[in-house]
């Protein structure tokens, strides 16, 4: 296949001329999809269950401006009564698309961010929208386009050279296996807080090292040591250089604040956090403190001063045990016995702490939590799913690969166990007088995400209610909460958060605590995914929202740490 072929080829998908080709999958779950960011069960909303937001119903290649529309505008959904909406999971952030074009600028050498692309046309907007959300919108759209030429360019490659579609598979592979590992999903989310890699001519580190040392650093790898020299200073003599503290943590990833800890001690004979403490107070501390903190210890730390003393914050043991991973929880167990702060006194583990301090279904289900055991997508089951999207040349009647890759979802569910599931949760639930609790806590705590999101759709048509709201109607008080947020969870957890800092934040005062739990321990994993939310939920972006809730430098931090766009 000559340039030319491809060069056309991506003409017509770009303009999404169908009538030229079809996209088949092997065949494409769900059946052939001609709406290549629409999920199949959208077009009827009576009849409907849950969006998907990855490729389960998608194909890699489409109009990336549909994608944008379907992303600020959900018509089909709105249509449904409000007992029967499901919860919209928005498509282009999730769709493993993104980790397909990322796996392919990987392959080409590139970066998504050295992509030149023309500006976005401006478009007629609401009249009361800020200038901030307009702002974002054009500059999602310019990610399409940035993400539609690197599609382009992957194209133009694999017809040079024949190993290159596959090498692009393995990177895409890899990246969907990498998530699946980081979050228990292969929807690709993306943190705010990233590894720091190399110095930049921006960062205030540079200049001060070149007065002490006189060695310019800008593009050198990050170090431990002159990072350290600059935190130190910044407590030196009276007062405090709290932006040059803010800086140093927002912008190094929880594994180098580690590495700085132990750099620290080991270059002025101190603790870091300790010399800390002596110089930062209130909330400020609180969020640099957490930031210190190992996520695992961290969680632990949050889920024993939950359960300490006189009474019990159930919803922080719901919110941490029910939206994270095998391994996270693992990982918690680990390190929750080695914690006793002053304040949070009890070295029971978290089985016992949970048997004492909770009872009932909520009980059951938080100990079944803690196990860790859900079931989970094994990666030589996803290397299997991951096929070719293929187009049907009319001229010589021949299915051709297009370059790209879908998942075929058949290959990552049991689509017969998710069938007889939805049908026990309707029997247990609402076609019985009274509950069975038993069978919603067994299905609910083994299935592995996708299956659960199948089952939930599957209930759906089966019972013409979301699977929310037949659990609303079934339990109650802190069950009722902790299945929700399994849902939630299951469903899009970046959306779940976005909903949960809405609530830290929204009425008279701010729930402190949350906020800074939920910014801190989600800004490594998905928070860009929880700010695009954020903005279409609330028509107004996270960081505006904490410079209204929040000051001085807690508010600086936190402001930093989730990022202005």
């Amino acid at each position: 296949m000559n340039l030319e072929f491809y060069t056309k080829l991506l003409y017509y998908i770009s303009r999404t001329k169908r009538n030229k080709f079809k996209m088949m999958a092997y065949p494409p779950p769900g059946g052939y999809n001609p709406y290549a960011y629409q999920n199949p069960y959208q077009q009827n909303p009576y009849c409907g269950g849950y969006t998907y937001s990855n490729s389960a119903y998608n194909v890699n290649y489409g109009q990336q401006q549909q994608a944008y529309n379907q992303y600020y505008s959900q018509p089909q959904m709105q249509q449904a009564p409000p007992s029967q909406q499901t919860n919209i999971v928005y498509n282009m952030m999730f769709n493993s698309d993104a980790a397909f074009q990322l796996a392919g600028a990987e392959c080409l050498g590139m970066d998504l961010d050295d992509v030149e692309v023309s500006d976005v046309e401006d478009e007629e907007e609401e009249e009361d929208e800020e200038e901030e959300v307009k702002e974002t919108r054009k500059k999602f759209k310019k990610k399409c386009k940035k993400r539609q030429k690197i599609a382009q360019k992957v194209a133009e490659k694999c017809a040079e050279e024949d190993d290159f579609l596959e090498r692009v598979r393995s990177a895409y592979i890899a990246r969907l296996a990498n998530h699946l590992a980081k979050d228990g999903t292969i929807d690709p989310t993306e943190g705010t807080v990233k590894p720091y890699k190399t110095y930049t001519a921006e960062d205030p580190v540079v200049p001060f090292i070149f007065e002490k040392e006189e060695i310019d650093i800008t593009g050198k790898d990050w170090d431990a040591e002159r990072d350290c020299m600059y935190f130190d200073e910044a407590m030196q003599g009276l007062g405090t250089n709290e932006e040059a503290i803010i800086h140093i943590c927002a912008t190094r990833c929880n594994s180098q604040r580690q590495e700085l800890k132990t750099m620290f001690k080991t270059a002025f004979g101190k603790d870091l956090i300790e010399t800390l403490k002596g110089e930062v107070s209130g909330d400020f501390s609180e969020v640099l403190f957490a930031l210190f903190e190992p996520p695992a210890l961290y969680d632990a730390l949050n889920i024993k001063k939950a359960i300490q003393g006189l009474g019990t914050d159930e919803s922080v043991l719901i919110e941490i045990l029910m939206t994270r991973t095998n391994a996270q929880i693992e990982e918690m167990k680990s390190v929750y016995g080695t914690i006793n702060p002053d304040d949070c006194a009890t070295d029971k583990d978290l089985e016992c702490n949970i048997e004492d301090d909770t009872s009932g279904d909520l009980k059951r289900i938080l100990i079944s939590a803690a196990q860790g055991n859900r079931a989970e997508v094994k990666e030589e089951k996803l290397n299997d799913a991951v096929v070719p999207v293929m187009f049907h040349d009319e001229e010589t009647d021949e299915d051709l690969p297009t370059g790209a890759f879908t998942i075929d979802m058949e290959k990552l569910i049991d689509p017969e166990r998710a069938q007889a599931d939805a049908e026990v949760l309707f029997n247990a639930g609402v076609d019985s007088f009274g509950t069975d609790e038993d069978d919603f806590i067994r299905i609910f705590a083994l299935r592995d995400t996708y299956q659960l999101r199948e089952t939930y759709n599957r209930y759906v048509k089966l019972t013409q209610c979301d699977i929310e709201n037949s659990v609303e109607g079934e339990f109650s008080s802190h069950s009722q909460m902790a299945l929700i947020t399994l849902i939630k969870s299951i469903k899009c957890r970046p959306k779940y958060f976005a909903e949960r800092l809405t609530w830290t934040m929204e009425g008279l005062g701010t729930k402190d605590k949350d906020l800074i739990r939920i910014i801190v321990g989600r800004s490594e994993i998905d928070m860009v995914q929880i700010k695009e939310i954020f903005l279409e939920k609330n028509k107004q972006t996270l960081w505006n929202w904490i410079k209204d809730d929040c000051s001085g430098d807690y508010k600086a931090l936190l402001q930093r740490i989730v990022g202005k766009d």
